[in-house]
């Protein structure tokens, strides 16, 4: 009775997704797609119908449970695709090529991702409104939409001392629940934070605040009530009654129908889409008067490119009539590298306690916090003589000076394991790639190059990979100098 209820009620939707025209169709359930859908219908009077290639997990422990968090990569809730080979990369069976995990469900990569949240630096949003000319795009601005997507609990009285907590800096209203972790692996408080503090980090208040760097937890999306991931997923649940929201799942958008193509007068009319119901080789399409393409970094520019939108000398050799003459889109791809074969690990002669649920330790820091003295002024000494990079747009580079220089969060450590392992993260490499199709099939998956180690600096005299050196250099240096500080240099084991 209960899946011939689900049925009847999806054959609804879907019959009044291909008989109306709505306000707004959205392509993507994912992580910014449904939240805004939800956002959008608040108000009863707009309409709005959102598309999304998978299924709906909501209901799958894989998902919901967060000591499960990063199990269904590789699954059917994961699109499983490739990046191209990727030369200096370690070989792995594929000549370098890396995947890249992306959610094929109902949340998107929300339902995929390790749950984590904060807000940037106030310098680093800023620059967007001084420095890319986006008016209204700041640290003020954007963090009061954050804090508008967020209800943030308190940390109980018995834990407090761990966390650093301030409600100012927090939402209390949004749809996605916050908490922190459940429990604290000894390693943190009696090893790590001390060392941290005696070998010259920050562990500041609330990050929260504009200022970002320094170590400590982190919150995680995690509702408090069931214990269950909170994610555009989650948002949806509690809305889904609203009559004004429409969610197709199992609809692959395949791309844009236009009411006008002409030059100058481009307008969208909807989106069409293939389904499991039609079959793939069924195109159904939903008519909309605003068309929102949020398919993610990697899908967003697939079907622009699929409908006419990009460069002409990627779409003309395909067949493809060029609709916009836009040859920015799929250009700018940045993949932030990470060491994970294998992360640093300390060898301890301790054993620790408190790691019966997923933990959250993550410390964010400069260039200059995390490499030897004449290490960072080698490489600002190259950075101040540089005034173009092959392959970095000069606005781009203009940017990752500033931050650099402003001693802005370039280097992650995530202390995110019941043991005392560290995976370092280069967040904002300099190398820059690509996502583009290679055929007029909207089946096919696109041709994803992030380009690592493109960008070569000279530092020292010596000619290297910009995003390899730093991402090893910091990775060498803070090892070196948690294990010769107290009080870890006396947990740690004698090599």
């Amino acid at each position: 009775m209960l899946l011939s209820v689900a049925v009847c009620a999806l054959a609804v939707t879907l019959a009044a997704a291909q008989n109306v025209t709505y306000d707004y169709v959205i392509a993507g359930a994912g992580t910014a797609g449904m939240l805004l859908a939800v956002v959008l219908s608040e108000n009863p009077d707009i309409t709005v119908c959102v598309l999304e290639a998978g299924g709906d997990g909501r209901t799958d422990r894989n998902i919901t449970d967060p000591e499960r968090r990063g199990t269904i990569q590789d699954t059917m809730y994961d699109w499983q695709f490739m990046t191209t080979p990727q030369p200096g990369l370690y070989p792995n069976g594929t000549e370098g090529a890396q995947p890249v995990p992306r959610g094929r469900v109902l949340g998107g990569t929300s339902a995929m991702n390790w749950m984590i949240h904060n807000t940037d630096s106030r310098v680093q949003l800023d620059i967007w409104e001084s420095l890319l000319n986006l008016t209204s795009w700041n640290w003020q601005t954007l963090s009061t939409a954050f804090r508008e997507s967020e209800t943030m609990y308190a940390p109980p009285p018995n834990e407090s001392q761990y966390f650093k907590y301030d409600s100012i800096y927090h939402g209390s209203s949004g749809p996605i629940q916050s908490i922190f972790q459940r429990s604290v692996l000894s390693l943190f408080p009696q090893y790590v934070e001390p060392t941290l503090l005696n070998a010259g980090y920050d562990v500041p208040q609330d990050r929260n605040d504009g200022n970002a760097v320094g170590a400590g937890f982190l919150p995680l999306a995690i509702d408090p009530h069931n214990y269950t991931r909170s994610y555009s997923g989650s948002a949806y649940t509690a809305v889904q009654g609203r009559s004004n929201l429409h969610v197709l799942i199992d609809a692959r958008v395949t791309g844009i129908d236009w009411a006008s193509s002409t030059s100058g007068n481009v307008t969208a009319a909807g989106l069409r889409y293939v389904s499991d119901a039609g079959g793939p080789n069924t195109t159904q399409h939903v008519a909309g008067r605003e068309v929102i393409i949020s398919a993610g970094c990697i899908q967003s520019p697939q079907i622009l490119e699929l409908s006419g939108v990009g460069d002409p000398a990627i779409l003309s050799p395909l067949g493809i009539q060029t609709v916009v003459n836009l040859t920015n889109v799929g250009e700018g791809l940045r993949d932030p590298p990470m060491m994970n074969y294998l992360p640093i690990s300390f060898g301890v002669n301790t054993t620790f306690t408190g790691g019966q649920y997923i933990q959250n330790f993550i410390e964010l820091e400069s260039a200059r916090n995390m490499l030897s003295a004449t290490d960072y002024a080698a490489a600002s000494q190259w950075l101040n003589s540089t005034t173009h990079v092959n392959g970095v747009r000069d606005v781009q580079l203009a940017v990752f000076k500033e931050l650099w220089f402003a001693e802005q969060p370039l280097i992650e450590m995530a202390w995110q394991f019941n043991l005392q392992n560290v995976t370092p993260y280069n967040l904002i490499p300099l190398s820059q790639g690509s996502v583009h199709i290679n055929s007029s099939d909207p089946l096919a998956p696109p041709v994803i190059d992030p380009s690592y180690n493109h960008v070569n600096a000279t530092i020292n005299g010596t000619e290297v990979d910009w995003d390899m050196w730093l991402l090893a250099k910091a990775a060498q240096t803070y090892e070196t100098r948690l294990a010769t500080t107290s009080p870890m240099n006396s947990m740690c084991e004698q090599m």
